[in-house]
């Protein structure tokens, strides 16, 4: 299957100072594979040594003599290792203080590419003693399948080269093309985005056989806590991360995660299921400006999960029922809608930041008000909404925009195309703003279409 990572790492293997790259990302979100399909479309002769399968090379790697390690790896495989060849050092996290020897490949084999990806690596980097050679390596943070990845791998190409290369400006999307992008909306989330579901879902051409691989995934996380070196009790973190599909679209309750435990606790474990990069929160920011870090608040955040597909399977739902009624895609106060556009807006992110989204919410007795994410957006602060029918009420977002004197907002529903001049509601207010809204199924090329020059309003 196509990624479009794939073309992060060409950008980043004809860089003249091309330093040694690091892929993070949750299992299963297909960083082996990517890699191997990389070397193969290069034209690059892969030498793929894996830390959690194979020991031994754990000593070939403990010198800093990292000219010694390559000669050692030549006798141990047999081969010339050149300019030509992709050294990908699989599962790092297993040996954590080889992270520290990729500098010496930057600084002393700079014309060998290097690349090392690792999962729950942030647990092994909290315990790491050796320093982290910074401004020596670089990341590359991955996730699921995008919803435009999911139509390449189904084969529709002609529809995905359309949306991306609409322009509002053309007029409507014809209805028969709406209907049939609203269709692959749906069945996306029936079948999420790990590329393992995808791949069975193509190969049986069988929901049932994607449903059993999505179960199997969450296994495999299950099967995970056992590493995270024992800090808190297997049964209380089994217990939360069985309650996470409960805080997508909500704000998160420590007391409801983990009843009668402390909150403290409550929040460890909270923070390793966002190391192992299976839960996002969603921190709340008073946006007065930019950046949005600048005004987050920790103690304040909503939940986000890895993959739309595995949420579904965490709550208990199969595809079969679904797929039966699929009203039950865009019920439940429109979780799942927020899911979509919310693991989605995270991958519009470059791939070597550290993928962070951000909401606002004003809480007031009979006035509490709240947006489901902001983005930055250029110069700006964009604000989206998610609703998971066509249209519905804007009062928060009204609220927003007033208070924040912006010029642009965008709703995300299963609407087609409109941009409207919006008055606020609000009593007494004139204010008026540009509102777009969007069907889901364009959430990836929502900055291209507000803002089609690159141009990024200020606010007024």
């Amino acid at each position: 299957m196509k990624r479009t990572y794939e073309s992060y790492l060409e950008e980043w293997y004809n860089r003249v100072n091309r330093k040694p790259l690091i892929l993070r990302g949750a299992r299963q979100v297909g960083k082996t594979t990517l890699v191997r399909q990389f070397a193969e479309n290069q034209g690059l002769d892969l030498l793929e040594l894996n830390f959690e399968e194979d020991h031994a090379i754990h000593e070939i790697f403990s010198s800093p003599d990292v000219k010694s390690v390559i000669q050692t790896l030549e006798l141990v495989h047999d081969l010339k290792i050149t300019a030509n060849t992709l050294l990908f050092l699989d599962e790092i996290q297993a040996a954590p203080q080889v992270i520290s020897l990729l500098r010496y490949f930057f600084e002393r084999l700079p014309e060998i590419p290097v690349i090392a990806a690792g999962s729950l690596l942030e647990f092994a980097l909290e315990e790491f003693t050796h320093a982290v050679p910074v401004g020596r390596i670089e990341f590359c943070y991955m996730g699921p399948l995008s919803f435009e990845e999911f139509l390449s791998a189904m084969g529709r190409h002609q529809l995905l080269a359309f949306l991306q290369q609409y322009k509002l400006s053309d007029g409507p999307i014809p209805e028969a093309v709406h209907l049939k992008a609203m269709e692959y909306v749906r069945t996306y989330m029936l079948l999420g985005g790990m590329p393992q579901v995808i791949q069975t879902y193509l190969a049986e051409n069988s929901l049932k056989e994607a449903d059993a691989v999505k179960y199997s995934i969450i296994q495999t996380f299950r099967e995970d806590f056992h590493k995270y070196h024992g800090r808190v009790a297997i049964k209380m973190i089994q217990e939360v991360f069985g309650r996470l599909g409960g805080t997508v679209g909500k704000k998160v309750v420590y007391t409801s995660l983990l009843p009668g435990a402390k909150i403290e606790r409550t929040k460890k474990i909270l923070t390793m299921m966002t190391q192992a990069q299976v839960f996002s929160p969603v921190y709340h920011s008073s946006a007065k400006g930019i950046p949005l870090a600048a005004e987050m608040n920790r103690k304040r955040a909503k939940g986000l999960l890895l993959d739309i597909g595995l949420l579904q399977a965490l709550n208990g739902l199969s595809l079969a029922a679904l797929r039966i009624n699929e009203d039950l895609l865009f019920s439940n106060q429109g979780v799942l809608a927020e899911q979509f556009i919310g693991q989605h807006l995270l991958m519009l992110q470059p791939p070597y930041i550290r993928p962070q989204l951000y909401y606002w919410a004003r809480e007031k007795a009979r006035s509490s008000a709240e947006l489901d994410y902001i983005i930055q957006s250029g110069n700006t602060l964009l604000p989206i909404e998610v609703k998971s029918g066509p249209t519905g009420r804007l009062r928060s977002l009204h609220l927003f925009m007033e208070q924040k004197r912006l010029e642009t907002a965008v709703r995300f529903s299963t609407h087609t195309p409109i941009i409207e001049q919006v008055s606020s509601s609000l009593p007494g207010s004139d204010y008026r703003y540009t509102l777009y809204t969007l069907p889901l199924y364009l959430v990836e090329e929502v900055e291209r279409l507000v803002f089609p020059a690159g141009f990024s309003s200020q606010p007024r």
